[in-house]
């Protein structure tokens, strides 16, 4: 059956190593993106689980000699991740006036503030003009899932720079930013090249989508530390932001994917505040006097949570100015006005995209992403909905 055979390729992706696994994470994004009758699915399934049997068969007996001394270094120096105790995070759980700001109000302060300690801006210096994109690199996006990461990681490589998005040639980002800052090194060491289409290997620039729902849990804007770590090695890089609305964003997020919310409050990630530590219980306080008997019915407590988690970095960003940061709001119609003046990059470049396969199945299409307005008719109202974020 289909189910089996996702299984099968789920088995072969722990056994290979991380070339093997780039290989069978391209041939399931092929299978997901094929939106015509399930019978068709199931023979693509199926010939596409023989093929990667074969290219795993014959990997694991003729592994090249990079991937052989890849692998004795995984073996070593990765983190036991099965027996991974959750890190301490934080929220304010006191709120200040900055947390209900729009993220254009909010950019005017900053921008003020700047401008008042004579800090430029990279947007208006010269040496950033003839770049692709006017902002110091790295880009970090801090964006929570379901908030427009595919998006803006779509924005930037349209702009012609390397933008990833969850993973990084073979490493998944949340991995390689939780292990590094746990061992006090850079965010993006040992995850920040790409092997382009043609094979050339090149630095990476942006990334977006970089938590980790786990297990291991890791999101850098809130596990202690995290966002110190990024400013610390790049004290000059660019931290970003795309918000929205707090409500339509957790009634997006919980509705999206049920596992998620699970994961995030008490299987992995222990964002329901019953972890030890200073303002846990303030947060174990809140989640269970919101409304709902399961962790995706309380849509309040999510609520606050991402306001919570906005309000955190942008006193992260007021605290720390030699670091750029860029914030826009996706429900406002300027937006990629905005972000054209921030960044450079045409405001073309601005699309709407849907992450997940349910979308391209309901729609009857190859693209998960498509201009604003052009986003194509609904075929099949019986598949879950998935909107555009």
């Amino acid at each position: 059956s289909e189910h089996a055979l996702a299984r099968e390729a789920a088995s072969m992706y722990k056994m290979g190593s991380n070339k093997n696994r780039q290989v069978i994470r391209r041939g399931l994004g092929y299978y997901n993106a094929i939106p015509t009758l399930q019978t068709v699915r199931t023979l693509f399934a199926a010939m596409c689980t023989l093929v990667l049997q074969f290219y795993l068969l014959f990997s694991l007996h003729h592994p090249p000699i990079d991937d052989q001394t890849n692998i004795m270094n995984e073996e070593s120096a990765t983190l036991d991740h099965d027996s991974f105790e959750p890190l301490p995070w934080s929220l304010p759980k006191e709120t200040s006036s900055i947390r209900y700001q729009t993220s254009e109000e909010f950019m005017a302060d900053y921008i003020a503030l700047k401008r008042k300690h004579n800090i430029p801006l990279p947007w208006e210096q010269d040496k950033y003009k003839e770049d692709k994109v006017t902002l110091p690199r790295p880009i970090i996006g801090l964006n929570f899932p379901k908030s427009a990461t595919t998006t803006m990681s779509k924005y930037f490589k349209c702009g012609g720079i390397t933008s990833c998005h969850t993973y990084v040639e073979d490493d998944r980002i949340g991995i390689c930013m939780m292990e590094n800052h746990l061992a006090d090194k850079p965010p993006m060491e040992g995850c920040n090249t790409e092997r382009t289409e043609d094979g050339v290997i090149e630095p990476v620039e942006v990334i977006f989508d970089i938590g980790l729902q786990g297990p291991p849990c890791y999101y850098a804007s809130l596990h202690e530390g995290g966002l110190d770590n990024i400013a610390k090695h790049y004290p000059e890089g660019t931290i970003m932001l795309v918000t929205r609305n707090a409500t339509k964003w957790a009634k997006s997020i919980t509705g999206w994917n049920g596992k998620i919310m699970k994961l995030w409050a008490d299987e992995s990630c222990h964002f329901d505040g019953s972890l030890e530590g200073e303002g846990m219980e303030y947060w174990a306080s809140q989640f269970v006097s919101a409304r709902g008997d399961i962790s995706r019915k309380k849509v309040h407590y999510w609520i606050d949570f991402y306001e919570a988690h906005t309000q955190k970095i942008r006193e992260f960003a007021l605290k720390h100015i030699s670091l750029t940061y860029v914030e826009v709001e996706l429900e406002n119609d300027k937006m990629a006005e905005q972000l054209e003046l921030y960044t450079g990059v045409k405001q073309s470049c601005v699309q709407v995209c849907h992450p997940g396969p349910h979308w391209i199945r309901k729609h009857d299409t190859t693209s998960k992403c498509h201009p604003p307005g052009e986003e194509p008719p609904e075929i099949d109202p019986d598949v879950e909905n998935d909107d555009g974020t």
